[in-house]
């Protein structure tokens, strides 16, 4: 009998000691050291790859310098690093791959979240909503989700993803009336003055046309969301934590509320 629960408590003792070591194994494997991260606080660069070809985020000026929404977002966080950034101009669709191999810490230019590289790389909190939204007259109370815009005439611009949810959307609610235009500003002028009862556009010509015209105003959440992110090293947990740690102090201490009045116009809120 005592023999037997000898043998009982080693390999319990065993398999607690099994159970440690996997654990710790896995543990050890989370906490690797990341490289992208030492190196920033090395060299106290960071680099980060972006397509100058996509205003008012990122174009060069007539001095050929880099300016843009995403330029001075980059600079700011940077800035709390108490780092350098410098920008290396790549192509829209190398950007990623520039991540991957390493040639930079970093991709800002105005990027959605990719599933297909989730594995490939890490993708940060949203900084900016450029998903669909809706934009009513300043004035007009009756609108305030998407449920309302029943019996409403909504402004779409022709063949595109508005269009495409707007068509949905008159299946879900009854009386709803999509009024089709070449261009988004065509649509965006129709919910302005009264043509429309409201325009459904994607979230950067809304941002530019509101940020212009206080009679009309967004609403809060976006009808598809399609937000921009910073794309990251996968194996960088402690990049993207400080990144997203940056992003939400921006958020919260107004430095985007600032950087989309600045490209957008002095009534983006």
């Amino acid at each position: 009998m005592i023999r037997q629960r000898w043998i009982q408590f080693i390999a319990l003792t065993s398999l607690a000691m099994l159970a440690m070591l996997a654990g710790y194994l896995l543990w050890q494997r989370s906490h690797q050291p990341d490289d992208a991260w030492l190196r920033i606080q090395q060299t106290s660069v960071w680099r980060v790859g972006m397509d100058p070809s996509f205003p008012p985020f990122e174009s060069l000026d007539g001095d050929d310098l880099l300016v843009g929404y995403d330029v001075d977002m980059a600079q700011a966080i940077a800035a709390r690093w108490s780092v350098t950034v410098t920008f290396r101009g790549i192509g829209f669709d190398s950007l990623l791959d520039a991540v991957i191999a390493g040639q930079v810490d970093a991709a800002i230019s105005a990027l959605p979240v990719e599933p297909r590289f989730a594995r490939d790389v890490a993708f940060s909190i949203p900084y900016f909503e450029a998903g669909l939204v809706l934009v009513v007259r300043a004035a007009d109370t009756d609108i305030q989700r998407v449920e309302d815009l029943a019996d409403k005439r909504l402004a779409v611009e022709l063949g595109s993803a508005g269009d495409a949810r707007g068509r949905g959307l008159q299946r879900e609610l009854n009386g709803l009336t999509l009024v089709p235009f070449s261009l988004p500003q065509e649509a965006l002028n129709a919910a302005a003055s009264g043509e429309a009862d409201a325009a459904l556009i994607d979230g950067v010509s809304a941002w530019e046309f509101a940020a212009q015209n206080r009679e009309v105003r967004l609403l809060d959440r976006a009808v598809v969301s399609d937000p921009y992110v910073i794309v990251l090293p996968v194996q960088s947990p402690d990049l993207v934590g400080a990144v997203n740690k940056a992003i939400e102090e921006m958020r919260a201490d107004g430095t985007l509320l600032a950087l989309r009045r600045k490209w957008f116009g002095p009534y983006a809120d």
